[in-house]
């Protein structure tokens, strides 16, 4: 058969660009010097590969640049080159420096060719630059496949459109695809790929054309009767060799199941269509475990190997022997013994193992003879506990752990010199006492810094932790070692060396810190590279540490987390490369930063049930690196029974090119019905578009405020007269407001906390100064507490209020602006906006002045699963005055289920304040935390 599958034909090429770019880099960094005359006097003409302004030899002229020239660049601007290669205009040309700028350029992986020359230019030269890109990927075309889909034959293609173009892939694509056509029943399938310039520069388009060539057919097939069952190939398939190799380790698992351990399956044999799959069954084992109560044979049988093996051998059958007696050594059986027997019946083995459990042991007291600390302490690190089933598997950690505490104390000679046992007369009590050889305790009498000289001792002790008296601790020691390490890496002495010597004479120890400073380090130029989509400037930005600056490990890793936290990108690294220049006495080390990024796109579908919304569902989409600035823009739509709402939302990262104070427009048309769980009936339909522009900064590490105008025009209809408080409650009537608010977080987790606050307080002015047609100020306040009061019990806490004061005639808020509670996120027990002053028919009016406390204990079952006991307590009032109103209760508990996108939950409340014609209560189903 001929081997056409790593055949390859290519469109215009130039060359091999491995070969091609080593010559380039060889001409730029060796030959460079022969085009420059070392003599000041006697100047050079040209500085690269090539010039097409020869000056006649003993011609003098000035080699100050006078303008700079760049062509051929697409990829990043011009400015960004020039500033890689180090020359500005009125800089004195340097043979030296412009190799190494060249040098530095490379590594921004973009580059197939770099050819500088120069020309005499006024009085002094013109440096140009000539480039050449690796093209990047516009389009991938491909054509032939005709039983496989373009997608099934892309995960073959190692790049993708937008990528860089690497030519030495091509072939590795080629074989790959090749062979997956012969694996797939296509022998003489054939792959070609042609690479074509694209239409804008530094570009290439690739086409993959696929001759398939025709597959291999399945005649017939001999395959024992009952196995055949697990064959998915029939008579008439082409032969999928993939697809074969799967049937037949299902054949193989087949004969495992019915303990067949040697089951000997294929390989397949074809020959002129006919499909042959040979099949040795191999003998049949059969496993009994005899004198076994404590522990099923169910369980026994997980420790056996012998079906993994495919054999048994004396070696395994002695490991599974002492697997099992460990199995109930961790039960507290102590005096339980395990034998094995063999029987061979040709088809047939049978591997008995005969158990004697005795009796459980339980662990009565534990002793520790010759210890000066305390024995809770000590108890504290042995993994034995009273009364509690003896486990032998943790003698011989207990000892290691025991060793280990005393040498982190300076007790460097501690031995635990015997373990003594003593039973009860039963055999089923045990005590234990470890005998302790403690030794003298090592104290650090003196530590010294020798070497140091840029930073003063002083502070160098104040770093690593470590005191004159403390116990000699090797852990502590060696972490002070890296301390010193990382305080000098924060003044620029990247190349620090720090040897420690201890010298112990009996219990004291001189301790010596051995600090070579060697030379300190600045940052030369800071090298980008990956970055397809989003410009140099929003990477830079983020940058806590700048070129010129004393090299800082720890600024360049707070870097590292910001790029991270952009969202931007899958993958970064920063790396340290050696310049090899010096600038006053420092060595300068350049930076280069490596990115990977991600998708700038997202498609988000969500579905839930709510008791009040019933049935919803969600759609988002998202860009968030909108022309490459890190902008983002969004468009989300939600749907429920009683609600439909879109928001268009666009954010501006840097407002003003100021850093962490962001823009956020939304942009919401909603449709929204209230309804009276109970009767039924809708109260009123509101439809309304909003504009909203949020400024949000951060004041302090976890200090937040944020200011916003909101411009809504709302139009309020089939409005209940029930509720009806002011003549605003119905109609159209437009609100302009302004809202500054106040943040302060310290959650461990916004989604699921378990310790921290959350304070907040938010005004919201509305005034014809800001286009309103109603004019009022409202406040409210919310108090959150999250207390970890053991593992798995978590005391959550919230206090929320709010106050309103309208200044137009009516003293009652717009509908829309009112406060409702009662619901599953308020008040449980209550129906959806229930609780407060109702009309005459009784439905909710709402009102200006609200307080909300609800206290949950929430307790994890473990798996996913938890509870909640809670009790709420809230009213609503029309306005202040009516606050003599008493707050309402209600009390209940509810389940608890984790998912990624938050815990499922059913709360059932029961009113402690029921009025005469109320329900006892009401039972609430949704998504996410109360609070």
């Amino acid at each position: 058969m001929k081997n056409r599958e790593t055949k390859e034909r290519y469109g215009d090429q130039e060359g091999a660009l491995p070969v091609f770019i080593s010559i380039i880099f060889f001409i730029a960094c060796f030959l460079f010097p022969v085009f420059l005359h070392s003599s000041n006097d006697n100047p050079p003409d040209r500085a690269g590969t090539h010039s097409n302004s020869p000056v006649s030899e003993g011609v003098s002229f000035n080699r100050t640049i006078k303008a700079i020239d760049v062509r051929g660049l697409t990829r990043i601007g011009d400015e960004e080159l020039v500033d890689l290669v180090c020359f500005n205009i009125g800089d004195i040309l340097d043979r030296n420096i412009l190799a190494s700028g060249i040098r530095r350029a490379f590594k921004k992986g973009i580059f197939l060719d770099i050819k500088v020359e120069s020309e005499p230019y006024e009085d002094g030269i013109k440096l140009i630059y000539a480039v050449r890109e690796i093209p990047v990927i516009k389009n991938i075309t491909i054509t032939g496949n005709n039983n496989f889909s373009t997608r099934k034959i892309k995960k073959f293609i190692f790049f993708e459109e937008d990528d860089d173009f690497r030519e030495e892939f091509i072939e590795r694509v080629v074989l790959d695809l090749a062979d997956y056509y012969k694996r797939k029943g296509f022998p003489d399938a054939y792959v070609m790929i042609n690479v074509e310039e694209g239409d804008t520069p530094s570009s290439v388009s690739i086409l993959v054309n696929i001759e398939e060539g025709p597959p291999l057919i399945i005649k017939s097939i001999n395959i024992p009767d009952d196995v055949e069952k697990y064959l998915s190939l029939s008579v008439g398939d082409i032969l999928d060799a993939e697809a074969l190799e799967k049937d037949i380790n299902k054949i193989r698992g087949h004969y495992k199941k019915d303990k067949y351990i040697m089951p000997a399956v294929g390989p397949y044999e074809f020959k002129d269509g006919d499909l042959r799959v040979p099949v040795v069954r191999g003998p049949q084992l059969e496993l009994q475990f005899k004198g076994n109560s404590a522990m099923s044979s169910r369980k026994l049988k997980k420790v056996v190997p012998f079906y993994d093996d495919g054999e048994v051998q004396d070696d395994s059958i002695e490991e599974t022997v002492k697997q099992i007696r460990k199995l109930y050594l961790g039960k507290g059986y102590y005096n339980a013994r395990v034998a094995a027997g063999v029987e061979n019946e040709g088809e047939k083995i049978i591997v008995s193992f005969f158990i004697f459990e005795g009796k459980k042991v339980v662990l009565r007291k534990i002793d520790f003879t010759g210890i000066s600390i305390s024995r809770e302490a000590v108890m504290g690190i042995i993994p034995f506990r009273e009364n509690k089933p003896y486990n032998e598997n943790l003698l011989k950690n207990s000892r290691e752990s025991l060793i280990s505490f005393y040498k982190a104390l300076g007790y460097l000679k501690i031995d635990v010199t015997d373990i003594k046992k003593t039973f009860s007369s039963d055999g089923r009590d045990l005590d234990i006492e470890f005998i302790i050889n403690e030794g003298p305790q090592t104290i650090m009498r003196d530590i010294r810094i020798v070497g140091a000289e840029r930073i003063s001792e002083s502070k160098i002790k104040r770093s690593f932790g470590l005191s004159e008296g403390n116990p000699y601790n090797v852990v502590d020691i060696g972490d002070a070692r890296y301390r010193i390490l990382s305080l000098y890496g924060q003044y620029g002495y990247v190349d620090a060396r720090v040897e420690i010597e201890s010298i112990i004479n009996k219990d004291s120890a001189v301790l010596t810190f051995k600090i070579t400073e060697n030379k300190p380090a600045v940052i030369g130029k800071i090298i980008i590279n990956g970055n397809r989509k989003t410009k140099a400037k929003i990477i830079r930005r983020e940058f806590t540490i700048g070129e010129g600056e004393p090299y800082n490990f720890e600024e360049l890793l707070k870097t590292k987390q910001m790029l991270y936290k952009l969202g931007l990108f899958n993958e970064v690294s920063i790396e340290m490369l050696e310049s090899g220049q010096e600038a006053d006495g420092k060595l300068v080390k350049d930076v280069i930063v490596s990115l990977r990024e991600g998708k700038a796109g997202s498609v988000e579908f969500g579905l839930g049930y709510g008791d009040y919304e019933k049935v919803r569902g969600s759609f988002d989409v998202r860009y968030v690196n909108l022309g490459g600035y890190n902008r983002q823009v969004g468009f989300k739509a939600e749907v429920s029974a009683v609600e439909q709402r879109y928001v268009f939302n666009f954010k501006e990262p840097w407002l003003f090119n100021k850093p962490d104070i962001p823009l956020n427009v939304y942009l919401t048309k909603e449709e929204i019905q209230s309804v009276n769980l109970d009767t039924k009936d809708v109260l009123y339909e509101i439809d309304r578009i909003s504009l909203l522009l949020d400024v949000e900064m951060e004041l302090f590490e976890r200090l937040r405020a944020n200011f916003n105008y909101e411009y809504s025009l709302t139009d309020t209809t089939d409005v209940d007269p029930d509720i009806i408080l002011s003549r605003e409650d119905t109609g159209t009537i437009g609100i302009g407001s302004i809202s500054p608010s106040l943040f302060y977080d310290t959650r461990d987790d916004p989604f699921e906390p378990t310790s921290g606050f959350l304070h907040g307080i938010t005004l919201k002015f509305a005034s014809e100064a800001f286009l309103s047609e109603t004019e009022f100020i409202k406040g409210t306040f919310q108090s959150l507490w999250f207390l970890k009061l053991k593992k798995g019990l978590i005391l959550a806490l919230a206090f929320k209020g709010g106050a309103a004061y309208s200044f137009d005639d009516n003293e009652e808020l717009p509908l829309i602006e009112r406060f409702f509670l009662g619901g599953r996120t308020t008040v449980r027990g209550y129906s959806q906006d229930m609780l407060g002053p109702k009309g005459p028919n009784g439905n909710p009016t709402g009102g200006n002045m609200y307080s909300l406390i609800n206290t949950e204990f929430r307790i994890a079952l473990g798996k996913g699963f938890g509870l909640v006991a809670f009790l709420d307590a809230g009213n609503v009032w029309v306005l202040a005055e009516d606050t003599d109103e008493k707050q309402k209760y209600t009390a209940g508990a509810g389940l608890r289920y984790s998912t990624p996108v938050g815990p499922v939950r059913i709360d059932y409340g029961h009113k402690l304040d029921r009025e005469e014609d109320e329900s006892s209560g009401e039972l609430h189903f949704s998504f996410g935390h109360t609070f």
